[in-house]
């Protein structure tokens, strides 16, 4: 049976040749090799851990040996990376076993190099890291392992204070929240039926169907199986929360795959009503669909279009934009999205942003609403959007956000009608949400 270390050797090669997408590869060959929970978690931790601290580990690597980076193949800069995350950041891993077993699996992917892969790592183990000292960009770089165009963009946006929070933050492990299915049970009932399964929650800090979870296996729990609740982080749940869909209305949700929004809003409008899901994509549709049928939902309609080109029959009493974006709020979570060319670069993307913002207006009812969400606090993919959107759309305007749901922090800065929310707030996800409002044709 193949090993876990190469397992992981195999996703971060298929990553650094091939350029692969870290949780599709990671969910591809642990499927494939069928591990078992716990060696597929040790799988998860190498790799996740390797691109999160990819710039530390290069920076090591660049101080013990001659060769360039550029110059060595893919396996063995893998392998390297993979020796020194378990030297310097995993414990309980003795850095002899992190030694040897790297050099059997060169013997196997890179033979020429195994003395050269052993002498690096022997070299880390009695030496150690080193960080850069200062705080400029390309120290911070390497100290946060963040490359130094989205460190200059980051203090330049964000501000100095907000940029090390963030850097800090974005190499945590974040918080696991599932959102309670209000057709079938209430928040305290599924804490007590998760407990009674060997699981601990607690209560969320921003709505009233939040749990934070504690630990465990959930996919294979009764409760989860019956669909009393589904993993959503407690920012993206306000989204829902804020547009307050109620029983009986037509909703788009103009982005919906893989559909934890839009089965949110099912269960606010306790499944009866109209939701029209669409996705550019027919085939990331089929998630929502799933989801739906898991949590006991019938009013969700999919449909595969573009969301700057559908022309329903009808206009929509709701609508929620849950727009592409760059997805910066979610570093956390997809470690290796930091390292994506062009990141900071959103012209494209507030392009295509603004422009479902205007085609979506036209679908909108006289007196209807409409949220705008994105996960990323990049300012110009965020407010920027949506002030260019109002200045060019008199009859819209903020609407404050008022639900008994959203308690805590959330309900503070949704008061305004338009906030982001950051990874250091509690937990959540980097998370922004804006509440229009057209206004009827009769005032």
């Amino acid at each position: 049976m193949i090993q876990p270390r190469e397992i992981a050797l195999q996703i971060l090669y298929d990553i650094e040749k091939h350029q692969a997408y870290l949780n599709i590869s990671f969910q591809n060959h642990v499927e494939e090799a069928g591990l078992s929970a716990r060696d597929a978690a040790f799988v998860k931790e190498i790799c996740y851990g390797v691109m999160q601290w990819k710039l530390r580990l290069d920076n090591a690597i660049s101080r013990f040996s001659s060769v360039k980076l550029k110059k060595l193949s893919p396996y063995v800069l893998s392998l390297l990376r993979m020796g020194l995350y378990q030297l310097f950041f995993m414990d309980k891993i003795p850095p002899n076993a992190a030694v040897n077993e790297a050099v059997k699996l060169a013997g196997r992917y890179a033979k020429q190099s195994k003395g050269f892969i052993n002498a690096i790592l022997r070299r880390a183990v009695r030496e150690g890291e080193q960080l850069p000292e200062g705080s400029g960009d390309e120290s911070l770089a390497v100290r946060y392992s963040h490359p130094v165009e989205l460190v200059r963009f980051m203090r330049k946006h964000l501000g100095e204070e907000k940029t090390l929070r963030l850097l800090q933050e974005n190499n945590q492990t974040p918080p696991l929240f599932v959102r309670v299915n209000t057709l079938k049970t209430t928040r305290a009932d599924l804490i007590t039926s998760l407990a009674e399964e060997g699981i601990e929650t607690k209560e969320g800090m921003w709505s009233d169907s939040c749990l934070v979870w504690e630990g465990g296996a959930i996919q294979s729990l009764s409760a989860y199986q019956k669909g009393f609740f589904t993993v959503q982080d407690q920012s993206a749940q306000l989204a829902a929360l804020a547009l307050a869909p109620q029983p009986g209305e037509r909703v788009f949700d103009m982005c919906a795959a893989p559909g934890g929004k839009t089965t949110h809003m099912a269960e606010l409008m306790e499944n009866q009503g109209e939701i029209v899901a669409l996705d550019i994509y027919e085939k990331r549709l089929h998630s929502v669909t799933e989801t739906a049928k898991r949590l006991g939902i019938s009013i969700i309609r999919t449909e595969a279009s573009d969301a700057r080109q559908f022309e329903p029959a009808e206009p929509a009493d709701k609508i929620l934009i849950d727009a592409p974006c760059s997805g910066m709020g979610v570093i956390r979570r997809r470690p290796d999205l930091r390292y994506k060319e062009g990141l900071t670069d959103s012209n494209e993307l507030t392009e295509t942003q603004g422009a479902i913002l205007e085609h979506c207006a036209g679908l909108l009812k006289d007196g209807g609403e409409m949220v705008y969400s994105t996960c990323t606090v990049n300012p110009a993919e965020n407010e920027e959007v949506v002030v260019a959107f109002l200045e060019r759309h008199k009859d819209f305007s903020l609407m404050p956000v008022e639900n008994p749901h959203i308690v805590g922090l959330g309900a503070e800065l949704l008061k305004n009608g338009m906030a982001t929310f950051y990874p250091d707030m509690q937990g959540g996800d980097g998370f922004f949400i804006a509440k229009l409002k057209k206004e009827s044709a009769q005032s």
